[in-house]
């Protein structure tokens, strides 16, 4: 049998994050014969597997640096008239996306068989992250002014590439509702389709009970490691002998410089970043409950490894994950607030609410969010 070859496009391979993950499970498929290509590869700071496959880096090196920079990022517009892509010995172009990677699309385009993989549309552009960007990325006049221009010239261009997607699949309801408010999906098939999450490793893993708070997360600003701390203060002071732990990628080095202060002025706060598999299964299995606290998440990964240990869930009430565990009862909700003030109140609620509540140790199947669930569907979009 002869591969399906396919040209995989991803702006940037940087970090050990939920998407590299997506990624890395597209390029297992061994149905499919694969080349990856994208602007920026970090080997060093992203997840050891990549080194498997064949990735093509077609941008200068200066372009790692932009990708860490929230603002500048606007800059990989020129780099993308200059990314050429020779697709003509390609069955499909697949571009897998949270934002700009569409651009890739002015210079690369496969009549009929262009499909994109989508997080979600640019979530600078999107108007509740713009409205929150504004109040806590962008303090200055200057800056605030220089945001709202390049959001405005991406919103253009946004509705230019897109016209050269043929077919449009999101990870989640919410990216597919953004998608649909911008208007990108006119005249043009699209659906969602689960990301996959290896949940098997915690089948055989026992849970116990810890004394401990745990938050898997990247330090980034949109992910709200700050506003945590600053509830865990005031909770800490009437409960002592808990603790929080905060594991992850450092992202954003200038923000996560700012929570190793918060920290070092709190108690029992421990952060722990390059977290290795074996020993991210051990803080799972022994913490108290998971905490998951990000601003309008895409989708979300943890909420669904921490569930799948038995373990109960804190969690932020908006995100594409929503659907998929608002029925279980290990789950407790912590109301979204759009002012930080605000939402450490409701943490605060929630963290004490938690206290007064018995939960059980009770593991939960997502069987949508299986590998073979996700290899299904998406040979159904690229063959069919």
């Amino acid at each position: 049998m002869i591969k399906k070859k396919i040209a995989l496009f991803y702006p940037w391979i940087k970090s050990k994050g939920g998407a590299e993950s997506v990624l890395l499970e597209i390029l297992k498929n061994k149905d499919y014969d694969i080349d990856l290509y994208t602007w920026v590869y970090d080997a060093k700071n992203s997840f050891e597997e990549f080194k498997q496959y064949n990735i093509k880096v077609i941008s200068p090196k200066i372009a790692e640096k932009l990708s860490r920079t929230y603002i500048l990022r606007s800059l990989f517009l020129p780099l993308s008239l200059f990314s050429k892509i020779d697709l003509e010995n390609y069955d499909t172009f697949l571009i897998y996306t949270s934002g700009l990677g569409e651009f890739i699309t002015f210079r690369n385009y496969k009549p009929g068989k262009t499909y994109a993989y989508v997080n979600t549309p640019l979530r600078a552009n999107c108007n509740e992250i713009k409205k929150w960007n504004l109040k806590y990325r962008y303090k200055s006049f200057l800056s605030k002014s220089f945001y709202l221009l390049a959001a405005n010239i991406y919103g253009l261009l946004e509705k230019i590439a897109w016209k050269r997607i043929n077919k449009a699949i999101f990870i989640s309801n919410l990216g597919l509702e953004r998608a649909k408010e911008k208007n990108l999906l006119k005249n043009k098939k699209s659906g969602v389709v689960y990301v996959p999450i290896n949940l098997d490793r915690f089948k055989k893993l026992k849970p116990k009970k810890g004394n401990y708070f745990l938050y898997v997360s990247r330090f980034s600003v949109d992910k709200r490691q700050d506003v945590l701390i600053k509830t865990w203060s005031k909770f800490v002071e009437k409960h002592p002998k808990y603790k929080l732990v905060l594991a992850g990628g450092m992202e954003n080095k200038k923000y996560f410089e700012k929570i190793k202060l918060l920290a070092k002025k709190t108690k029992n706060i421990e952060i722990k970043t390059n977290v290795k598999n074996k020993e991210l299964l051990k803080l799972y299995q022994n913490c108290l409950a998971g905490i998951f606290v990000p601003f309008m998440e895409d989708f979300g990964i943890v909420p669904f490894e921490i569930l799948s240990t038995g373990k109960p869930l804190i969690v932020v009430n908006t995100g594409g994950y929503v659907n998929l565990i608002k029925k279980h009862s290990q789950v407790l909700w912590v109301k979204e607030k759009y002012d930080s003030k605000l939402m450490e109140d409701e943490i605060y609620k929630s963290l004490e609410k938690f206290l007064n509540l018995k939960f059980s140790y009770k593991k939960i199947n997502f069987k949508d969010l299986s590998l073979i669930n996700f290899k299904k569907n998406l040979d159904k979009v690229i063959l069919k």
